[in-house]
């Protein structure tokens, strides 16, 4: 605007512009105000190019414009010179980022500073770290782009969050920590003595914000920091009322046992200087008499049954490399301490301990269990996740196909340890959780195969099963049940799991398989995770092809689990039934006899209206194929097959029969449209005619997790939500639309091609040696007469 003013302006005039915009930043710098005087620069940027363009206009021809040229050039060096000396020109240095890596090391007298606590507040996200000054300063939960000010007086960092970040300053002369909310400075450049500068997030826009220190100073919150030994700390940044001594006392209160917190002379050199505070050690006395232990509060401890003896879980106070032990002491005999109570062997389920049950005259019996093995994509995997936490599992479906939820406890254990044991493997044996009656089994170590497994002597009361068996085992929730796997000599993975009835005192070997570990056992279903292949490593995993190289039969050659660079052993559930005296293998499907919900899992058969066809739907999952259950996530992803040959990938679970039983709607769903509502995800219909093999696409995008309602001679009915997912309790009736079966009819069929007896889309041909290689038993049941 001011070079399309000053260039309509006489020649004096465009000059007098000119020098007035100077005169306003000169007087703006003197003044102090320097963002007035970088805005009257810009203005008179503006002027220097309107001066040159009328003293274009002015001279004649070519003259004009080169003069114009050479007029604007120089002008432009001219206000650039101005601007320096008046000192508006803003210097771009970047300071360190908020990922991390460029954290000040030294204060600005070059003493060292420690930085340790790394973490992100997302993954990959901006790091946070602890930093630890000289003088003991501790500052806990900052950002990594931190800067001093030009003096050193100020220390300034920004908080990371997910939402709202802040900023922190810290006077370092009077020891105050202020804290700035709602902070638009991800990453710190400059600190001036009275400006600090930096840039908002650098994923948007890196644009420059600065702020003045005593404005900032007015507005934050400040507190005063607290000597703690020989640290400096927020006035909430640590434990308070930690007590500073516990007793424990035996049942007949004639034994007393004593700590006393134990504090270090320093904490600065410490890895992590506040762990003496956040986990307190106590040294330890019992009637009144010193040891050399030290132990937390709330450590294991257990009293003898003839309240003369107590075992705890300690350590000793001169050697703090070893960590804690299990100690025994006896009115008699004083302190001893106990060796490890179980000698674990690598190849063995993760196999944890820590909680003291019982002390008796000869033995200690020290709570355990066993880690929980979940495929790492649900009901398969190319791996075998180890989680150590009671957590939720899928413990069936409801009759639109939601998975029900369940919680699933981890696998406790006893080890039984003598107290004459000398740590040695086999020297303790391991108690299951009680079953029918109290009785718990009893697994002694007789020995270890070539591959460092162990195999164990199992007894339930005076019942002695023969032969030996794995550590893994599940004690079923009816308490009836204890499910074992076989030991073999050579190998990893066990042929067939064994369930041994205490009721009945039998055992019930299931079907051959290779089976790798025990995974759950509720309302007669054992869970497996069984070996059924392996997947070559260039080879993309699909539901039409888990894996490419079948295991061989149960009891061959055991080199097919070793390691393999080339490809991986692909991981699946297989559920054993327990009906009277037998165990049989349940089918991996499920026979449904209405239309099943977009979030609906695992394999299913749905049959058409009078058993004319069937379509059966398998391999459909969450986006995120992980092991989390997801109750409420839609699937999508599936194959489907009906018993007249049409064979179509990339569905979505929701789908329906038409009355006559000749069309099959379905649904897809895509999680790359951005065009539609701004959504990256987007439902369409699909109608297959299984009689003249067509597939016909709905051009009209569906709403969110479409479920049918009804299809019948004219009309097909569907009910969408507002949400892509189901929440629980949440008001979500959802609105039916409803589509004409002769509109329907009317879109644009694609024809099926016929390729070895299976009905596809011309894009898909190449699948259908993958659909003739499938084995699932699902199979066998693709006939209408056996439907």
């Amino acid at each position: 605007m001011p070079a399309f003013f000053v260039t309509l302006l006489p020649l004096h005039l465009a000059l007098s512009v000119v020098l007035f915009f100077g005169l306003l930043m000169g007087l703006a710098a003197r003044l102090g105000w320097l963002s007035i005087g970088r805005g009257c620069a810009r203005l008179m940027i503006g002027a220097v190019f309107g001066l040159g363009f009328s003293l274009g206009r002015a001279l004649p021809e070519w003259w004009g414009i080169l003069v114009a040229i050479v007029s604007i050039i120089g002008g432009l060096a001219c206000v650039s010179a101005w601007e320096r000396r008046l000192g508006l020109v803003v210097v771009s240095v970047k300071g360190p980022s908020a990922w991390g890596g460029n954290e000040p090391l030294l204060t600005p007298e070059g003493e060292p500073i420690r930085v340790f606590n790394h973490s992100e507040i997302a993954m990959g996200g901006p790091t946070y770290c602890d930093y630890l000054f000289p003088d003991g300063v501790l500052l806990q939960g900052l950002g990594s782009s931190a800067v001093f000010s030009s003096d050193g007086r100020y220390f300034a960092a920004p908080v990371p969050s997910r939402q709202n970040w802040g900023l922190v300053v810290l006077d370092r002369q009077q020891r105050q920590l202020y804290r700035c909310a709602d902070s638009e400075l991800w990453e710190l450049d400059t600190f001036d003595l009275d400006v600090l500068r930096g840039r908002h997030s650098p994923l948007v826009d890196d644009s420059v914000r600065e702020t003045r220190l005593g404005e900032l100073l007015q507005t934050a919150s400040v507190s005063n920091l607290v000597p703690v030994a020989d640290l400096w700390l927020e006035p909430d940044g640590y434990p308070e009322n930690i007590p500073h001594t516990f007793e424990r006392h035996s049942a007949d209160g004639l034994q007393r046992l004593q700590g006393n917190i134990s504090l270090p002379s320093t904490f600065r050199d410490l890895a992590q200087p506040l762990e003496p505070l956040r986990s307190p050690r106590y040294t330890v006395s019992i009637n009144g008499q010193p040891s050399d232990l030290l132990m937390a509060a709330d450590a294991p401890l257990v009293w003898s049954t003839d309240q003369r003896a107590l075992a705890c879980l300690a350590q000793e106070h001169a050697s703090q490399a070893d960590g804690d032990q299990y100690w025994l002491w006896h009115v008699d005999d004083g302190w001893r301490v106990l060796p490890a109570p179980w000698v674990k062997s690598a190849t063995e389920p993760s196999f944890y301990w820590h909680e003291l049950l019982s002390l008796e005259a000869n033995h200690v019996r020290i709570g355990s269990y066993l880690d929980y093995p979940r495929p790492s994509s649900g009901r398969y995997g190319y791996r075998l996740d180890s989680i150590h936490s009671d957590t939720e599992t899928q413990a069936g479906h409801d009759a639109q196909g939601r998975v029900q939820v369940a919680e699933f406890k981890l696998t406790r254990t006893a080890i039984v340890m003598p107290l004459d044991s000398r740590g040695r493997r086999g020297d303790s044996y391991l108690e299951t959780q009680p079953m029918q009656g109290g009785v718990c089994a009893q697994l002694a170590w007789l020995a270890d195969n070539s591959a460092g497994l162990g195999g164990y002597r199992c007894q339930i009361g005076d019942w002695h099963l023969p032969g030996s068996w794995l550590l893994d085992h599940r004690v079923s929730d009816c308490g009836r049940y204890l499910a074992l796997l076989p030991f073999e000599d050579s190998t990893t993975v066990t042929t067939h799991a064994v369930i041994a009835d205490v009721q009945e005192r039998r055992l019930l070997p299931g079907p051959a398989m290779w089976v790798e570990r025990i995974l759950d056992f509720r309302d007669g279903r054992l869970s497996l995770a069984v070996i059924a292949g392996r997947l070559g490593q260039d080879l993309e995993s699909s539901a039409l092809q888990r894996f490419n190289i079948p295991a061989p039969q149960p009891g061959s050659d055991p080199s097919f689990f070793h390691a393999c660079e080339q490809s991986r052993l692909f991981y699946n559930t297989v559920d054993l039934q327990v009906t009277g005296s037998q165990l049989h293998r349940v089918a991996p499907w499920r026979l449904v006899d209405r239309a099943q919900v977009a979030n609906a899992d695992g394999d299913f058969i749905l049959p058409a209206p009078g058993h004319q066809d069937a379509a059966w739907l398998f391999g459909s999952e969450t986006e995120y194929a992980d092991s989390w259950v997801r109750a409420q996530t839609p699937r999508l992803g599936g194959c489907l097959l009906t018993a007249s040959g049409c064979a179509l990938v990339d569905l979505a679970p929701s789908m329906i029969w038409s009355a006559d039983g000749r069309y099959l709607a379905l649904t897809c769903m895509a999680t790359d449209v951005t065009e539609v509502c701004g959504s990256y995800r987007g439902w369409q219909l699909l109608l297959l005619d299984v009689q003249e093999h067509t597939l016909r696409v709905h051009s009209q995008w569906l709403g969110n997790r479409p479920v049918f309602e009804r299809f019948d001679d004219e009309q097909l009915h569907v009910r969408c939500f507002e949400r892509d997912w189901e929440a629980e309790g949440a008001d979500d009736p959802g609105s039916i639309q409803s589509f004409s079966l002769d509109l329907l009819l009317q879109l644009p069929a694609e024809q099926l091609v016929c390729q070895d007896g299976f009905w596809l889309r011309s894009s898909q041909v190449n699948l259908a040696p993958l659909w003739r290689a499938l084995t699932l038993p699902a199979i066998d049941y693709f006939q209408p007469e056996s439907l």
